[in-house]
């Protein structure tokens, strides 16, 4: 039986009908050899876990763009995480040490 499913899940994922929204993010920045940013964003089963790590501001700004559009905007203070459900498949994401606007590119403004 357990050949059986693996023939069928493999078939399954050729034709692409496995979750390929599963994904690691991660975003780091370093100044002088300093880490002054770092994240990881993790998108499992429509699921995304957002942590923040480390932030020279003690907070990171993350903003959630669906499109081009903003979805979401929260900030974490460092060694925090948060749970996000339903965001739609494929967002992107910007992060930050500071608050403030950022365009899709990920440009103040």
């Amino acid at each position: 039986m357990r050949t059986l499913l693996a023939i069928i899940y493999c078939f399954l994922n050729l034709a692409g009908c496995t979750d390929a929204q599963n994904r690691s993010i991660v975003a780091t920045a370093q100044e002088n050899g300093k880490v002054v940013l770092d994240s990881l964003t993790d998108v499992r089963m429509g699921r995304a876990w957002f942590e923040c790590k480390a932030s020279q501001s003690g907070r990171c700004y993350y903003t959630v763009f669906n499109e081009g559009a903003v979805v979401r905007a929260f900030s974490l203070p460092v060694t925090e995480a948060l749970r996000v459900d339903h965001l739609p498949s494929g967002f992107s994401q910007c992060v930050t040490t500071t608050a403030g606007k950022v365009s899709a590119g990920c440009r103040a403004g």
